[in-house]
């Protein structure tokens, strides 16, 4: 049986009625036409990744419609007005993907929820994977891939389990730190990357190195960086409208705490040190609040649990004048029953400002913890259909939005 043949005896009801609804008038002859191409296309924007890949099945036509940049950038666009939340993690030898649509935790508050299973990519050695940007995302820290003979650094899109590894970075240094940053004005992908030196009591990056995706041939070239830094771990990281934001701490004798900030479409290093948050240490989160820089910092060592007894949060207001806001946050006595021994860390907000909790470890039962700020309510939301799998390593992102792209 082809490959046509298989793909569309999976098409559900839902996807029958959507391709029936437009190919009837097709079928009419004369009345081929009512329904115009652009609107047809807006149409096929709003269903799931999913769904276009088998529809791309229906005819040759689809196949090629459905696959052109214009599609796919649509797309992309109604994708970002409804993002969703992305897990990951690594057994029985792939690399799983699973997604959660965020307006199902915010409109309906519902104590349980199932995760739609995204794709699948084999791969045999366990990994570490960079906040996705753009619908795509990138491992991250070569140096834990060194022991497995040809592992390599890769670009992934969840949607497709379409997947490119990137070339070598060129250097001597064991360990390279890696960044995905996205520009969605000329909609270019670029991965960042720094060779560390592991030096005891004084880590540094050094050589900075920049790639960008989809240019044929891929090849890293080199940047200039006028601060000695070195990156803060654990996901600190967030890109907001073209620039990439990551926290660090000054090398040497000066070890302030500090924002890199990377132009995605200059390749410029910016640094942001600032009174405000000076002497914010690790852990602290970087995130996304409703469309500003966000910093989350809590006193706990190490993750969150159910003895955590808040946490503070800074946004900058104006990102020239170095204006932050400060808001001191106490979680309520129903945290400790919630959350108890869980261990979380925190994931982001929702477009509703809530602030998300998501364990490191896969469990059963498996909870989201949800804050209200406003309201100072603690929910919590169980995550079901990871499979019968207990233990793993597990990410969770926030605003992750569906791609139709071939990796670049």
């Amino acid at each position: 049986m082809s490959a046509m043949k298989k793909r569309k005896q999976c098409v559900s009801k839902e996807e029958t009625r959507i391709i029936s609804s437009i190919t009837s008038t097709k079928a009419s002859g004369e009345n081929y036409g009512q329904i115009p191409m652009d609107i047809i296309l807006k149409i096929l924007s709003r269903v799931p990744a999913k769904s276009i890949a088998r529809f791309r099945c229906v005819s040759k036509d689809w196949g090629v419609t459905l696959c052109r940049p214009y599609f796919t950038d649509l797309f992309l666009k109604m994708s970002s007005l409804s993002p969703c939340l992305l897990f990951t993690f690594h057994a029985e030898g792939k690399w799983s993907f699973f997604s959660l649509p965020e307006s199902m935790l915010i409109s309906d508050q519902k104590s349980s929820r199932v995760v739609d299973s995204l794709s699948h990519v084999p791969i045999d050695y366990p990994i570490r994977v960079c906040v996705p940007v753009g619908g795509l995302l990138c491992t991250k820290d070569e140096w834990n891939l060194s022991g497995k003979k040809d592992a390599r650094m890769m670009i992934c899109n969840p949607s497709t389990g379409g997947f490119k590894l990137l070339p070598k970075v060129k250097t001597r240094r064991r360990r390279v730190l890696t960044y995905l940053g996205y520009d969605p004005v000329e909609k270019v992908y670029k991965v960042l990357c720094m060779t560390s030196c592991e030096r005891p009591y004084s880590p540094k990056t050094e050589q900075h190195q920049v790639l960008t995706l989809g240019t044929g041939k891929m090849n890293w070239r080199m940047i200039e960086c006028s601060v000695s830094h070195y990156p803060q771990s654990h996901h600190n990281e967030t890109c907001i409208d073209g620039v990439l934001y990551y926290l660090a701490v000054g090398s040497g004798c000066w070890k302030t705490s500090m924002i890199v900030c990377f132009d995605i479409r200059s390749e410029k290093l910016k640094f942001i040190v600032d009174e405000a948050f000076k002497d914010i240490k690790s852990p602290s989160t970087l995130i996304n609040y409703k469309g500003k820089l966000g910093i989350i910092h809590h006193n706990a060592p190490g993750l969150m649990d159910g003895k955590s007894s808040g946490f503070a949060l800074w946004v900058i207001d104006d990102m020239e004048k170095h204006i932050w806001c400060k808001n001191i946050v106490m979680f309520p006595s129903l945290w400790w029953n919630l959350v108890a021994g869980t261990r979380v860390r925190i994931i982001g907000t929702t477009g509703n400002g809530e602030i998300l909790f998501s364990p490191c470890v896969v469990s059963i039962p498996f909870y989201i913890f949800c804050y209200n700020m406003e309201t100072n309510a603690i929910r919590r939301v169980e995550i079901k259909g990871f499979g019968p799998v207990m233990g793993q390593k597990i990410y969770t992102f926030l605003n992750h939005m569906e791609n139709l792209k071939l990796v670049p």
